[in-house]
């Protein structure tokens, strides 16, 4: 867990690997997992934290809370997320606030 940081990189996973994220009033500026190669992806988000997407990213699970769509700076770029692992988005693709979606991994 990550509280009251600003963390910025690009972050890669390989096929073996999980990992989580779980932001307490912090900024991720950030791809993740852009290559899709990680075996699991969590990112979890409080109300008082961002995530500034700088890339096409492949997350598992997204959890935000409130569902709170606006704690995601998207730039235009792309989410994918595991449907089955998000059943609050109901499978949809979204568009978020620059254009951006969040979309279910095909």
């Amino acid at each position: 867990m990550r509280a009251n940081q600003t963390l910025s990189g690009n972050i890669s996973v390989d096929n073996i690997s999980t990992t989580s994220f779980i932001l307490k009033s912090s900024t991720l500026i950030s791809t993740i997992n852009s290559e899709n190669s990680a075996k699991e992806v969590n990112i979890s988000l409080d109300s008082s934290s961002k995530w500034i997407v700088t890339e096409d990213s492949y997350v598992t699970t997204l959890t935000l809370e409130n569902n709170d769509l606006s704690l995601i700076e998207d730039h235009g770029y792309t989410i994918y997320y595991n449907a089955s692992a998000n059943s609050w988005l109901n499978g949809q693709t979204i568009t978020l606030s620059n254009g951006g979606t969040l979309t279910p991994i095909q």
